[in-house]
């Protein structure tokens, strides 16, 4: 019997080549510098969202060089203790999100048109594979029931998720766990990523009610679960 058109090509393992690798005693501290680093890009990026989506503005003032401003400036306290191999990576990081911003400049500026299809989930979503290409650090954010293929959960992040919904709003311990991605030893780090009270309109009630991009509305409240906060990184000892 034919198998059927569209499906995942079966067997094969993902294209990865970690190029940025850390040692194992850094691993998990790497891993948590990385995450908390992005959360506060993503809450940058909120924070501006009812500028993006005025359509009586041009031009936004939100460059690549002004986010990247006051995303350093964020996440300054905690780049104090970092290792040079930390900073090294985290110095990519930045570079790739900024790239993002740039790279979104003509949409984030249209003038006339209120939503422009960027949130901080596609901001997240874009820097996480530029990252990648460069680094080959997986940073991504896997979703309770994702709208883009990127984020859909591996076998490991599926079990996470489904910890954290039995688990309830209480539960907010990150999953943590050094295992092999092929023949490389990589360490993991999953935190939960929780609905904010700005992000009901599409995820919460009534649900199955269409949302503004045509998804159907998920019936969470603030503070259900999400998706991830995922990190994958490679260790070198």
């Amino acid at each position: 019997v034919a198998d059927p058109v569209g499906a995942r090509a079966k067997g094969g393992q993902p294209e990865y080549l970690f190029l940025e690798q850390t040692p194992r005693a850094e691993a998990a501290a790497t891993a948590e510098k990385l995450a908390k680093t992005v959360i506060a890009a993503r809450m940058i990026n909120f924070a501006y969202a009812g500028k993006f989506v005025d359509p009586t503005i041009g031009d936004k003032g939100f460059s690549g060089e002004f986010f990247e401003r006051q995303w350093r400036a964020s996440v300054e306290h905690d780049m104090i203790d970092a290792t040079p191999n930390q900073k090294r990576i985290l110095e990519k990081l930045f570079w790739a999100g900024r790239q993002v911003i740039e790279n979104n400049q003509d949409r984030l500026n249209v003038k006339g048109i209120g939503w422009k299809h960027f949130l901080p989930a596609k901001w997240e979503r874009e820097m996480g594979q530029v990252f990648t290409a460069r680094t080959g650090i997986i940073i991504k954010q896997p979703g309770r029931a994702y709208r883009s293929p990127v984020n859909v959960p591996d076998e490991m992040e599926l079990s996470v998720l489904q910890h954290f919904v039995d688990a309830g709003q209480g539960e907010n311990k990150p999953h943590r766990a050094f295992t092999t991605m092929g023949k490389q030893a990589v360490y993991r780090y999953m935190e939960p990523i929780r609905l904010l009270p700005a992000c009901l309109g599409c995820h919460g009630k009534p649900k199955g009610e269409p949302d503004m991009l045509g998804f159907h509305k998920d019936g969470l409240e603030a503070g259900d679960l999400i998706g991830l906060m995922s990190v994958t990184i490679a260790v070198s000892d």
